[in-house]
């Protein structure tokens, strides 16, 4: 009887043993705002794969990038250091190779890595993101007269996850990371997919903007699903947007150029075993993507890491976020980023306790209390003096301590530089 309870204790220990880690998808778009997903309050029903993805998920309501450029949003998401102290403050300044990257650790943990990139931005040599990666697909097609295209559409980037995500080795668990680019400028107007059955011509421009954006919206979703439905059941998936996009809201269309809640703002999802679907509305920030993968995976953190595992309780309510931007992309001069690395942000931002501030090198400053205001509208400052001080020298603090890295000064293609012109980033 002992020898058969004995035995049964070590089949018990020999199973929890072999129990099959996870799989770990990063599900990315660019260029997504969180209001045009009806998880997040839109009235369109354009995103039903990615809501329905939302109901079996923690759901965060107040998720924010450090900086509303490609670019510099991922290095903050695998490296959870502002992009400002990787050397990564625009499009086309690479993550600086002594910076901690989330995808080493992940495959020095056993994991197989691969990604599916569709922004040109996000090539390997042009970011920096692409170590920790065994498989790193960032090929694109290149058009007639010998010109390349700066994203690959929605259908393209999930054939090619497809094929990695069948190539994989049998004997490893994976790591993916897959983005999507079709909300990005120049908006397609996708007829098939488009919110709206009027003509395009019965609309004035904003809702012009909005509509074309929304059909981009909507056929992302339908890849999204095609993604989700490929998934092993035995796969973790956190659900990301790198930015947002102004759609004229302050008189802006892009993003890059203000720190507006249209372009900060970004939607955040996590589906993992153990977690509880539903809603939070605690603060988080792209920094805190890194933490968050390496914890659903039980791998420990760099101690360079700045970021919060939003999984864990002790996330204050309080936490201050801090976000700049410094503009689009390397401009096309002969020492260009050397010169950069001293240009002061455009803008610089922080939100606390529902206040937020911005300061601009060209504007006068704006003070908005955002459970009141969520669109911005109403400028504070005259009238909450103490607390623009307060927020002002905070910023001013956040600035002093945490100095601007040096950058790798990889230079520009041609290649480079007329994939970024397609993308609206080189002027």
């Amino acid at each position: 009887m002992v020898a058969r309870a004995f035995l049964s204790i070590v089949v018990l220990i020999a199973g929890a043993s072999l129990a099959e880690p996870p799989n770990l998808v990063l599900l990315s778009v660019d260029t997504l705002r969180a209001d045009f997903l009806g998880c997040y309050g839109c009235e369109w029903d354009i995103s039903p794969r990615v809501d329905q993805f939302a109901e079996t998920a923690l759901v965060f309501d107040d998720a924010t990038c450090e900086t509303p450029l490609t670019g510099p949003s991922f290095a903050a998401m695998f490296t959870s250091r502002y992009p400002r102290m990787v050397g990564a403050t625009r499009n086309g300044m690479r993550v600086a190779d002594d910076a901690p990257v989330a995808t080493e650790l992940i495959r020095n943990a056993g994991y197989y890595t691969f990604a599916a990139q569709s922004n040109w931005t996000l090539r390997g040599a042009l970011c920096g993101l692409d170590r920790g990666f065994d498989a790193y697909d960032d090929s694109f097609e290149q058009r007639r007269w010998g010109l390349y295209k700066g994203e690959r559409r929605a259908e393209d980037v999930t054939r090619v996850a497809m094929e990695l995500l069948e190539q994989r080795p049998a004997d490893k668990p994976f790591f993916a990371w897959i983005h999507f680019s079709d909300p990005h400028a120049p908006y397609r107007y996708r007829r098939d997919f488009a919110p709206a059955k009027t003509s395009l011509f019965n609309m004035n421009r904003n809702e012009r903007v909005r509509v074309k954006y929304a059909s981009e919206v909507a056929y992302t979703d339908h890849y999204i699903g095609k993604i989700l439905e490929a998934l092993p059941e035995n796969t973790i998936v956190v659900f990301v947007a790198d930015h947002g996009e102004s759609l004229y809201e302050h008189g802006y269309l892009g993003h890059g150029r203000n720190i507006h809640r249209p372009s900060t703002r970004v939607p955040l999802m996590v589906r993992a075993p153990g977690v509880t679907p539903g809603r939070t509305g605690i603060p988080v920030q792209t920094l805190d993507i890194a933490p968050t993968l390496l914890g659903l995976l039980d791998i420990d953190e760099h101690p360079d890491m700045l970021g919060c595992n939003v999984l864990r309780p002790e996330i204050a309510a309080d936490r201050a976020r801090f976000m700049e931007t410094y503009g689009g992309a390397v401009p096309k001069l002969p020492g260009a980023k050397q010169l950069l690395r001293d240009t002061p942000p455009l803008h610089q931002g922080v939100v606390l306790c529902g206040y937020k501030l911005i300061r601009s090198a060209n504007r006068p400053p704006e003070l908005f209390f955002l459970p009141d205001d969520p669109d911005e509208k109403h400028n504070l400052v005259a009238h909450k003096k103490e607390r623009y001080a307060m927020l002002n020298k905070l910023i001013d603090f956040w600035d002093e301590t945490h100095p601007r890295g040096s950058d790798n000064t990889t230079a520009l293609t041609e290649e480079d530089i007329e994939a970024l012109q397609s993308l609206g980033y080189i002027e």
